[in-house]
């Protein structure tokens, strides 16, 4: 029958029959896109001050600011250039063939409503090799010169490191935006701990005092107070 049926027969069909089974499919899931930004989204931040690992020292601040611009259901959380603050936790300079590092943490970036958005840098130790090699992730400024390896590692005003957001931004309810950390990560072959049996422990008793020996052994003093004569018959 559809050998000898035209076009127009056979595409009017085709549409009778599938047409059930539009009307069975699912309907159509709505996305969190715009809504919800998840843990573990890329943020990149741009350095505004020079660090390196022979002249940096632990502790210090190195001032920087927020590449792109934070923007959920409508609202801007976090302006592009918000102020953001990298400390260096330690530093290694190069020497005895060995390479500089570099070790640094991200400061939580703070939101509109007074929300704390932890970050993580994707590489918080930095060294030669490695800012030579993973330029996506650590980027120098054009005019920069890469460094080389055994040598200090130096991070110029301008370079670009990515860091992964630590905790889930929720802001489906336009009127209360929602800070979510993420539970801690668990193996599912791990088991769990045995009960902690403490070792038995033994109590000693007390040790027996020697009685004070006199000045001259095998001599008693004499006993006090002294015991008085025995009565004699008159």
């Amino acid at each position: 029958m559809f050998a000898t049926c035209g076009r127009a027969a056979c595409a009017a069909l085709a549409a009778l029959v599938a047409f059930p089974l539009l009307l069975d499919a699912a309907p159509p899931q709505t996305t969190a896109a715009g809504v919800i930004l998840p843990a573990g989204t890329i943020e990149t931040i741009v350095l505004d001050q020079a660090a390196s690992s022979a002249t940096t020292q632990p502790g210090a601040v190195i001032q920087a600011h927020l590449l792109g611009t934070i923007v959920l259901h409508g609202r801007v959380l976090v302006d592009a250039g918000t102020p953001v603050r990298l400390v260096v936790t330690e530093r290694r300079r190069a020497g005895n063939g060995a390479s500089g590092e570099i070790f640094l943490r991200v400061d939580p970036l703070q939101l509109e409503g007074g929300i704390w958005l932890p970050l993580q840098l994707l590489h918080p130790v930095l060294s030669p090799l490695l800012v030579a090699h993973d330029t996506q992730d650590i980027t120098l400024p054009r005019a920069a010169k890469m460094p080389e390896p055994n040598d200090d590692v130096i991070l110029p005003s301008g370079t670009r490191l990515r860091a992964r957001t630590a905790a889930t931004i929720d802001a489906s309810n336009p009127d209360h935006t929602i800070l979510r950390t993420p539970a801690p990560f668990i193996y599912s072959t791990d088991e769990p701990y045995s009960p902690f049996t403490p070792i038995p422990l033994a109590t000693l008793g007390p040790r027996p005092s020697t009685p004070p020996r006199g000045r001259q052994r095998g001599r008693r003093g004499k006993p006090t107070p002294t015991p008085s004569a025995a009565p004699t018959a008159s």
